[in-house]
């Protein structure tokens, strides 16, 4: 089976409500790169790069769909790395689509939605607002959950091994989840609707702050939290087109 190019964009620009993210964006979300009109097979992979380009084209993939795309907000000349990366896709007529606030925190199939059902958390609500938009998952567990098994769960659900700052309750019972570099969202207020944070990147800045809120801070890594959303985007349109699609492991460790 295969669909057209343009018939995938217009429905994954609908699904993802890219327009509605416009305005707190700085990624240039949808098609970045046009390639070849028919698509049968999509990979999907976290990062546009040169490993993950090489690997699409192995793949035989006509699409990668990824979160972090080539072009945030202002235009680069086209040479060195730059140049290269799109060199490669130009090459092989593949078309690169980038998805990344508005995956982030898709409501059914964002990273921070998708972290909280892997985990088997309830989802209450968004757990903040920028601009009108929902930002993160609020989540509670069924039932109190010690924290040193809500970590062994994390890092068994996203392949990872968290860094803690234990510094709210043992028991865990609600749960806020931004995927990637969450740790600047969370603040005074916001702490007090949860017991425990999850997020990806690292923060210096917040270890003193985490600690005066009395909230456990969990950092699952940038990259762990940043595939599940992909993953269930690609479950979606393998069911909705009947296309073939393949995730590409290309891990940065952070």
């Amino acid at each position: 089976m295969s669909a057209k190019r343009g018939e995938l964009v217009k429905y994954l620009d609908e699904l993802l409500e890219l327009e509605l993210w416009k305005k707190i964006d700085s990624s240039l979300n949808g098609l970045q790169i046009e390639g070849t009109n028919r698509i049968s097979r999509i990979a999907f992979a976290v990062d546009a790069s040169e490993q993950t380009f090489s690997m699409c084209i192995k793949a035989a993939a006509q699409m990668l769909i990824v979160h972090h795309g080539l072009f945030w907000g202002k235009p680069l000349p086209l040479a060195g790395t730059h140049r290269r990366r799109i060199k490669l896709l130009l090459d092989s007529d593949i078309s690169l689509y980038a998805a990344h606030l508005p995956l982030d925190f898709h409501p059914q199939l964002g990273h921070s939605a998708a972290i909280a059902r892997a985990l088997g958390l309830e989802i209450k609500d968004n757990l903040t607002t920028e601009s009108g938009m929902g930002i993160g998952t609020l989540a509670h567990a069924p039932e109190p959950l010690d924290f040193s098994l809500f970590i062994a769960s994390v890092d068994r659900q996203l392949d990872t091994k968290s860094r803690v700052l234990p510094f709210g309750r043992e028991a865990v019972e609600r749960v806020g989840i931004i995927s990637g570099y969450g740790s600047k969202i969370l603040d005074e207020p916001l702490s007090k609707k949860i017991d425990t944070f999850l997020t990806g990147e690292s923060s210096h800045t917040l270890y003193h702050f985490a600690k005066e809120f009395g909230v456990n801070v969990v950092f699952a890594g940038h990259y762990a939290t940043e595939t599940p959303g992909l993953k269930e985007l690609a479950s979606h349109l393998a069911s909705r087109f009947a296309l073939e699609t393949e995730f590409l492991q290309a891990p940065t460790g952070l």
